[in-house]
């Protein structure tokens, strides 16, 4: 029998003692309603509410979560994170899951995700790990700024990156610029004031949320933050799984 900390059980819908994330994730309907891309959110908070440790999300997950993280991310073809995540989080280009291969070839995804970076600046460090040479599968990240980003920052990152200038940079204008790109499934991963952004929008379809068995007190923020949105958002359990008391939730919009 295998070890239990090597398991992945499903709760709901129906009882499972083993499955595959891999297997689930990303063969979930996520068929829009409107005439933009679905939208996911992907956090992981402790016991507690907080979002991160020390700063850096790292602190709660453990393997199941990096499990989960990676059926998630094999879920969508393109990722939208804030730029102080890719700061904090030393982000690098999302890499191929060669066991999704042929799903995202039916989708007609390219074998990896496509990343963007919402930066009203453009102001990124090119030394980040982010901004090393794509490999097999890989594209360039995609930098969503204002309207009159910094020119020296531009200048720091051509011609590494492709740019996206917005007039009008809210949530819904940032979704309708990966639209335009062929965008189906689009993956937030935050950070939490950005997330609440794109939730006061009433714009999110989906949120994975990792629960992770630690207590950490402090002053870490919630999975989202910012101003709230006149009225809550109502959301349904499709699926919760478990792994060595780490629980991991997927919600529908209802």
């Amino acid at each position: 029998m295998a070890n239990y900390r090597h398991i992945v059980r499903q709760i709901l819908p129906l009882h499972e003692d083993s499955v595959n994330p891999l297997e689930l994730y990303p063969a979930d309907d996520r068929t829009p309603a409107s005439d933009r891309p679905w939208l996911m959110v992907n956090m992981v908070s402790s016991a507690d509410g907080a979002s991160s440790v020390d700063g850096l999300s790292g602190g709660l997950g453990g393997e199941g979560d990096r499990a989960v993280f990676r059926a998630v991310r094999s879920s969508c073809d393109w990722i939208l994170v804030g730029a102080q995540t890719v700061r904090d989080e030393r982000y690098r280009l999302p890499g191929v899951v060669a066991e999704v291969g042929a799903l995202r070839e039916a989708k007609g995804w390219a074998p990896a995700p496509r990343l963007a970076v919402v930066s009203r600046s453009g102001d990124l460090d090119p030394s980040l790990p982010l901004f090393a040479p794509p490999t097999d599968g890989q594209a360039p990240p995609l930098i969503i700024t204002g309207p009159t980003p910094d020119p020296s920052a531009i200048a720091r990152l051509d011609p590494t990156v492709e740019w996206c200038h917005l007039e009008d940079s809210t949530p819904t204008a940032v979704l309708e610029a990966l639209n335009v790109r062929g965008a189906q499934v689009v993956l937030l991963e935050g950070g939490p004031s950005v997330n609440g952004q794109f939730f006061d929008a009433e714009l999110v379809d989906e949120l994975c949320l990792t629960i992770s068995p630690h207590f950490v007190g402090g002053e870490s923020p919630r999975i989202v933050t910012g101003r709230q949105a006149p009225n809550p958002a109502d959301l349904a359990l499709s699926r919760l799984l478990e792994h060595d008391h780490a629980l991991f939730a997927r919600y529908v919009r209802s």
